[in-house]
């Protein structure tokens, strides 16, 4: 008997010595990412580790801990001194000395932070910050009344920094306020593209930001505590399993918001699980095999750089993304744009009709290599001088463009050879408006153009600061010959700074801007060597895939003809209808024949006189 008793003692104390951490999170998917970073590395440390990842928000994981039904779970400071109701403070070691001793008296302990913060972010669309100037949050305080704000239902809901509190201390009053369920704050990123809200609220580490170009805005009166990333677990945990301290001591700092914004955008754009995605950032610092990785293969669509973060990037972004999940798509900066897909450093690329094209000594050539795979909005061409300069293009002697290759640099190559005597073409390396507007500043063309949305006001980014400068007519040029070889262009108008700050109309012409994708070989690569031979061939996207972003970017014209159009985009034509009455003499014996066979049959079912033998 004693035998027995001392063997379930030590059972009993081997089961106790066993018991696995248990490692929970918040739902979010960045706390997913955490909780399994601090698992793995558990696990690597050879303790046994239970997950509850995603499991609510920091009330529930904090009253998980506090119950021990978890052992340790990612917090922030700012949540933290929430919790416990300690006085807010900007100061991270301020904040964490202040929950550190709070806490202790719970049987609580903060480890060491881990590197990077996850405060609240203002978030804007990059017009509103070039048109009305706005840098700090304070600074929508006029705007306020005409926008609409969209916030998330967890940050309306907090009472000492939510909504209300951030409301208060900058002075707005929105038009509107958006609220969306929980705290996935997708569907406020989305609104922002689609222009349904001008204004959120979302975290400095959200891989949207920096992915759809957008604007953050600084917070010029603070209203949280920071909220630096640290481990929670409590002393008696610390107590069970001494080396869970030693196990996550090399995380701590390491990570930043770059990293988190990139292992997160993993998860929500590249399909790859949380996991995967923390066994990926815990490689890269060395913290564990890379074996462990998965392995994630990217999607670029090559754009101009200063076409990236514009509303029509975002959405054609956003449309590629939901028609083919589980890709990890991403935008490639090049100037030239169209020449990144049969490089094969790009499998799509954003760019106006005029670089479809190529100007060679015959003429202009279309470039087959690529096909159109949706329209997706408008490019124009803005023409800038100096207000003592040529009052159309013309007219110009010396005209500054992009690169050579660019679409600028095309369409002014044609210019150019439409004109006698003809231009001087002057290639900038740089084609930011910054570049242009310091060309012809200091003489070096008096004309500089840039192909360009509507929707970019920073074209001419200051006005006040570019006086001296002025839209003028860019589409004199476009007749005749000019005309037939351009033939997708169409008229369009600007609005250029006039005299007394007002504005004129000056005349234009636009071109569609495109999704493209590397077109259809010309010959099979199949059957030579057997269908087991390795092929470079970059083929097309699938019909499926383009009809799924066609219909994910919603209403749009058609592709203009005269660019090579995506198979599935080609409209169908109808077969010409037949003659219903080919030859008059075919319709005559036809006639016969449907009437013999129709009095055969009448034979076969007429009625029998009543009486007769039907042998007579």
């Amino acid at each position: 008997m004693r035998r027995l008793v001392a063997l379930a003692a030590v059972a009993l104390l081997a089961a106790c010595a066993e018991a696995p951490v248990v490692v929970g999170s918040k739902e979010p998917t960045q706390d997913r990412i955490l909780g399994e970073m601090f698992a793995l590395l558990l696990e690597d440390a050879d303790i046994r580790v239970e997950r509850r990842i995603g499991l609510g928000d920091s009330g529930e994981n904090f009253e998980a801990l506090r119950q021990e039904a978890i052992d340790l779970y990612p917090e922030y400071l700012g949540n933290a001194v929430n919790l416990v109701g300690a006085p807010p403070t900007t100061d991270p070691d301020a904040a964490l000395a202040s929950v550190r001793a709070a806490f202790a008296e719970l049987g609580l302990v903060f480890l060491e932070p881990l590197g990077f913060e996850s405060d609240y972010a203002v978030v804007v669309r990059r017009e509103l910050v070039a048109d009305d100037g706005v840098d700090g949050v304070s600074d929508l305080r006029p705007l306020a009344p005409g926008l609409t704000l969209g916030v998330t239902q967890n940050f309306a809901a907090r009472p000492a920094d939510g909504l209300d509190v951030a409301l208060d201390r900058y002075g707005l009053d929105f038009d509107e306020v958006v609220v969306t369920e929980g705290s996935d704050r997708v569907p406020l990123y989305e609104a922002l593209i689609g222009g349904e809200i001008d204004v959120m609220v979302g975290y400095s580490s959200d891989p949207e930001i920096v992915d759809f170009g957008f604007a953050e805005l600084r917070f010029d009166l603070p209203i949280a505590t920071s909220y630096e990333a640290v481990p929670l677990t409590s002393s008696a945990v610390l107590d069970r399993e001494p080396r869970l301290r030693d196990a996550l001591a090399p995380l701590a700092g390491r990570l930043d918001t770059p990293r988190m914004r990139a292992l997160t955008r993993q998860v929500q754009i590249g399909g790859r699980s949380p996991r995967g995605a923390a066994a990926a950032g815990l490689a890269e610092l060395g913290l564990l095999e890379r074996t462990v990785a998965e392995p994630n293969v990217r999607l670029l669509i090559a754009a101009n750089p200063l076409e990236v973060g514009s509303r029509t990037a975002s959405r054609v972004l956003r449309a590629v993304r939901e028609a083919m999940p589980g890709r990890n798509v991403a935008y490639l900066g090049s100037p030239r744009p169209l020449a990144e897909i049969p490089a094969r450093n790009a499998r799509l690329a954003l760019a106006p009709a005029i670089a479809h094209f190529d100007v060679t000594p015959d003429g202009v050539v279309r470039d087959d290599r690529v096909e159109a795979v949706a329209a997706v909005g408008s490019t124009l061409l803005h023409a800038i001088a100096r207000v003592d300069g040529p009052d159309r293009l013309g007219a110009a002697t010396a005209i500054a463009t992009g690169p050579e290759g660019s679409a600028s640099h095309k369409l002014i190559s044609v210019v150019a050879a439409n004109r006698t005597p003809a231009p001087k073409i002057v290639p900038l390396d740089d084609p930011s408006e910054e570049a242009v507007i310091a060309t012809l500043r200091r003489g070096a063309a008096d004309v500089a153009v840039l192909l360009a949305a509507r929707e970019r006001p920073e074209v001419v980014p200051d006005r006040e600061a570019a006086e001296d400068l002025r839209f003028i007519d860019a589409a004199d040029w476009w007749e005749g010959a000019a005309r037939l070889e351009l033939p997708f262009l169409r008229l369009a108008s600007l609005a250029s700074p006039g005299p007394a700050g007002g504005e004129e109309q000056v005349r234009t012409v636009a071109m569609q801007t495109t999704l493209v994708g590397p077109s259809p070989p010309p010959v099979s690569v199949l059957g030579r060597q057997g269908p087991g031979s390795i092929s470079t061939v970059l083929y097309p996207l699938t019909d499926a895939n383009v009809l799924a972003i066609n219909e994910a970017l919603g209403p749009h014209p058609d592709v203009v003809p005269h660019l090579r159009r995506a198979a599935a985009l080609t409209p169908e034509i109808r077969p010409a209808p037949t003659a219903t009455n080919p030859r008059p003499g075919d319709a005559a014996l036809l006639i016969v024949i449907v009437g013999f066979l129709g009095f055969a049959g009448w034979l076969l079912v007429r009625p029998r006189p009543a009486g007769r033998d039907p042998a007579e």
